[in-house]
């Protein structure tokens, strides 16, 4: 079924740290507030609103067309005046009219200027897909056949630490539906299945936490398909070239990835990667310099074998399940694409989409 754009959202962890000295004592809440009324005060009347969301109790109507700021006390601070914290984006759309990219720049632009931004490897970046008509089933199966395909490709692109992070497992290494097998045995895998619940069971087995996350599709909710690799970032050129890759890909795997056959007409590497995400490429939206961001980290004929993630200590393992308990718990984004489904039929063209926004916004 054609679409005639992917929305996507945007996931991001950090560590901040006001810049004005102000001591904030650990209050993780005040100190939310403060990010949100700064920004608030400074942002331009078009760019979307920001609200808190800190424990996922925020109830408000506008949570799909505005930023969401959230707590992630799992992730250590190096010092008392650090505060662990994640921005989930509002619903964006890749397509001409959707100012999305100054949104992004804004907010970090406002951010930025009042608190210093750091990551560490507790820190990552994750951006949601999904076609504004919703997933059909063989675009999912698509989706999954390219992940397994270009797994190493993947790998070769994103730093050390991710790959051996237990947020964002190995197919091939940390997935007993297909440790042991050829690519093309995992793809036949996925050609077996019938329906979204059985590609669920197949790639994420036992759970959320690998490169790709395909469970926000339980029981047929056309929702988004999540990549989880990219690293915590510290800039909007980062946050939004690792949002260009993820929408890039699953727009190439919807066109080309329909069989294991179709597929091998692409090196599994960096350089086939590449060549592959042409096929993603919309004119007038796509930024081939953002995508360059990603797929120039390594040369075309890298690629990197997944490993399994590296043990956690006792404590390290308290912080890991609460982080994926919390995530289950809130799930932001997903609660967001929730709300647009039961009010898109409200919305019948791109241009009420936008005007919402702006609604929204002012």
């Amino acid at each position: 079924m054609p679409y005639k754009f992917l929305r996507f959202g945007i996931e991001a962890e950090f560590l901040l740290t006001p810049r004005d000295g102000k001591d904030y004592k650990g209050d993780l809440r005040a100190f939310s507030k403060y990010v949100r009324d700064v920004y608030q005060s400074k942002k331009d009347k078009a760019w979307p609103n920001m609200h808190l969301d800190i424990d996922g109790s925020y109830m408000g109507e506008n949570d799909k067309i505005e930023w969401s700021l959230t707590d992630d006390e799992s992730v250590t601070v190096a010092h008392n005046k650090q505060y662990p914290l994640e921005l989930v984006s509002p619903i964006l759309h890749f397509e001409a009219s959707y100012h999305f990219r100054d949104y992004v720049n804004g907010v970090w632009k406002v951010i930025d200027a009042a608190c210093l931004i750091e990551t560490n490897t507790w820190c990552g970046t994750h951006v949601h897909v999904s076609p504004d008509n919703d997933y059909t089933v063989d675009q999912v199966k698509s989706v999954a056949r390219a992940v397994l395909y270009f797994e190493s490709a993947f790998n070769a692109l994103v730093p050390a630490d991710r790959l051996k992070s237990k947020f964002c497992k190995s197919f091939y290494a940390s997935n007993p539906n297909f440790k042991g097998k050829t690519v093309e045995k995992c793809i036949a895998l996925v050609d077996a299945t019938k329906d979204n619940v059985a590609v669920i069971e197949l790639m994420n087995n036992p759970d959320r936490s690998f490169a790709w996350n395909f469970q926000n599709l339980w029981y047929g909710r056309p929702l988004t398909i999540e990549f989880r690799q990219g690293p915590g970032v510290t800039s909007s050129a980062d946050a939004l070239a690792w949002a260009e890759y993820a929408v890039t890909f699953v727009g190439a795997a919807i066109k080309a990835a329909g069989s294991y056959k179709e597929l091998q007409a692409y090196t599994i590497n960096v350089g086939g990667l590449k060549k592959f995400l042409q096929k993603g490429v919309v004119t007038g939206v796509s930024d081939a310099n953002l995508l360059v961001r990603i797929t120039g980290k390594a040369g075309d004929s890298a690629k990197v074998d997944g490993t399994t993630p590296t043990p956690l200590d006792k404590d390290a393992e308290k912080r890991y399940e609460k982080k994926v308990s919390d995530e289950e718990k809130k799930k932001i984004f997903v609660k967001k694409m929730e709300k647009d489904e039961k009010t898109k039929s409200a919305v019948s063209n791109t241009g009420d989409s936008n005007k919402e926004v702006a609604e929204g916004s002012s």
